[in-house]
Order: structure tokens, then sequence, then C-alpha cells
């Protein structure tokens, strides 16, 4: 049987970081259990992948029907958590970086996809689940395809815990931490973990576990450590796209007339979002009215959530403009706060701000 190394970083992560009582590496399900859902609703949420991600057919292709679906879906990982939440890993290890035949952003698709379509089907509606995307090296040009897949997906099933770890957030978030739990492992089965022992054992101190030291003093390094980046902890680490529907909840459900017709207006500008509030969001304005649908040239550039009724909110939110983006909201919400004196939403509004303030750092 081949073993996968990054298989195996995978399962020690879900047991020993995300504390999982029960893994298994290469998950399938079994044609003879009975599926948590009725036929017709597993038919409805096929369609509905099918319509809001693959107009085209390029990420679904030969796969129309459900039965092919399921059984294509076997599961890097699938890990129990202690509380009933569902955990489960996709992960892809290319040593040159991230790269599929015939476009990685429309494989990882529906490898997402096809993972959550398995969760609902077999595991209790009442479970948490969690999805992990896991790659050590992803170069920009496919990065930003992926960040916009999640945003999409976070804002079309917010029911679920989606997570994209690649680059550093796969080596602050994944690797280290599962190092710093490796060193109390005894269980021999565990590949990754005797693959960590051996370096140690070679000569070290190795490159990650200089890692994991740099990490318990509260810092991360990533890179060559004869040419260290050090960042805190505690900045950049999370994702600012939970903080945005927050705000917008806030805005436009809880106390609309924070804003006046003009501010939505404003907010349904490209013009505007850029140009004065800063945002930069992939030319595509901060808002959309419903009547304007989610999607461009085939792809959902706003959330599913429809807002008051009324407005889209654009899934646009990548990576690398995460911080200047946070900035931008911070300023906007605190220039709100300054023009409604005594209104009852402040108090919201703080959390939201404050919340901004610490994912800048």
């Amino acid at each position: 049987m081949k073993i996968e190394i990054g298989e195996s970083l995978g399962y020690s992560f879900l047991r020993h970081v995300k504390q999982c009582w029960l893994v298994q590496a290469n998950w399938k399900a079994s044609e003879h259990w009975a599926k948590r859902q009725a036929e017709e609703d597993l038919e409805r949420l096929f369609s509905d992948m099918r319509e809001n991600f693959d107009p085209d057919g390029s990420v679904f292709k030969g796969t129309t029907t459900v039965g092919q679906f399921l059984r294509q879906g076997e599961i890097d990982v699938v890990g129990v958590g202690q509380d009933g939440s569902i955990h489960a890993v996709e992960v892809a290890f290319h040593e040159a970086g991230l790269n599929y035949t015939g476009g990685a952003a429309n494989r990882v698709l529906k490898k997402l996809l096809r993972t959550m379509f398995v969760l609902d089907a077999y595991h209790p509606a009442e479970a948490e689940k969690h999805i992990y995307f896991l790659s050590p090296k992803v170069h920009r040009a496919v990065q930003e395809p992926l960040e916009e897949i999640f945003g999409a997906l976070q804002g079309e099933y917010p029911e679920v815990d989606w997570h994209l770890l690649t680059n550093q957030e796969f080596t602050g978030q994944v690797l280290v931490p599962t190092l710093e739990k490796a060193g109390s492992v005894a269980d021999t089965s565990e590949l990754f973990v005797r693959s960590a022992k051996l370096l140690e054992l070679a000569g070290g101190p190795s490159p990650l576990v200089e890692e994991a030291q740099h990490r318990q003093k509260g810092e991360t390094v990533y890179g060559n450590p004869r040419r260290t980046v050090r960042e805190s902890t505690s900045s950049n680490n999370g994702q600012i796209q939970p903080i945005v529907r927050g705000l917008m909840k806030t805005l436009l459900e809880d106390y609309p007339d924070l804003l006046s017709e003009n501010d939505r207006k404003n907010l349904m500008s490209e013009g505007y979002c850029e140009g004065r509030l800063g945002l930069h969001l992939g030319g595509y304005p901060l808002l959309r009215p419903r009547e304007e649908g989610r999607m461009d040239g085939g792809h959902a550039r706003y959330w599913g959530k429809v807002y008051a009724g009324r407005y889209y909110v654009t899934n646009n939110w990548w990576k690398q403009h995460h911080s200047r983006n946070a900035r931008s909201l911070l300023r906007f919400v605190s220039i709100i706060m300054e023009h409604r004196p005594g209104h009852p939403g402040l108090a919201a509004l703080e959390k939201h701000r404050a919340a901004l303030q610490g994912y800048i750092g």
C-alpha cells in the first residue's frame, strides 16, 4: 500500500492538534450505508452545486449523477472530534508547487464540493463540519483562484467551517503545531511523527525543530532559517471574511439606519469602494443589488446570503489584500461611529472595530 506523507501529516494533525478521538486516512463511504438525507434532497444539492459552481461543465466534467459523485468520494483524512464534530482534510503535496492537469483551481473545487456532499449524505446533520485543504507550496497564480473559491464556498455554505491552509498558514497552523506535539507521541504507526523524530535523532536541530522552538516563544519562522522572516502569531493568521459578514449583518440588517440610502448606494459603486474607501476587491463593489445576481463570467463573485432581502456582499477577499482591506474597513467603521453618536448600534460596531484592530495587530 502506498503511504503518502501528506496524508500522514493530516492524520497526526487531526489526532493531536484538533484532538479527534477517531481518525482514518483514505476514508471512503460504503455503498451499503443508509444515507442521512433523502435522495431528492441530495439531487437538489447536487443540482445547485453544478448551477452555482460549474455553469460551463469544466469542474464536474463527466460527473453527471449523484451516484457517480458519491462513488468518487474518497477523502484523504477524516476525524471525529470529542464533541462529535466532523473534520475532513484534503491534502496536496507537490514539491514544485501545487499543480494538477486541467487546472488546480477546478480540481480543488471539485474535491471540496464532493467532500462536503459526502459528509452531508452520511454524517448527522447536527454535527459541526470542518473542511481543510492543505498544501505546503502554492504559487501566487494558483493561490488567488483558491482564495476566490474559498470565499465563494464560505458564502454559499456558511454552516461549514472552511480552512485554506497553504504556504505560511500551512507552516504556522498545521506543520509547526503538529511537530510541537510529536515529541510526546509514542504511536509508531504515525509515519509523519516517526519521520520528525528521525530528523532529530540524525543530528538536529532541523529547520522544522527550529520553527517549533520559535513558535513556543510566540514567533513563527517562515522559509530558510538563514534568512528568517518572523511574524507575531497574532497577526494576519486568520481570515477577514467572518469579520466582514458580521459587519454587514450589523449595518444592513440589525441596525440599518446606521447607513443612509446614499451610503448604501456608494457601497454599490466600484469607484467609491476602491477610490474613497481604499478597498481592493478585484474590481467589484462591496454590495450588489439582489436583482443583478451573484455571477460574472460564469463565477460567483458574491456570497449566497441576501442581506436584508436586498443586497449581496462580494466574496472577493484575497489573502494578500486582507491587511489593507481591514485598515480600510476600520476607517469606515470609525467614521460611521463618529457620525452616529448615541446610536444603539454603536456597541455592535465597537466589537467589529475591535475585531478589525485585532486582525491588523
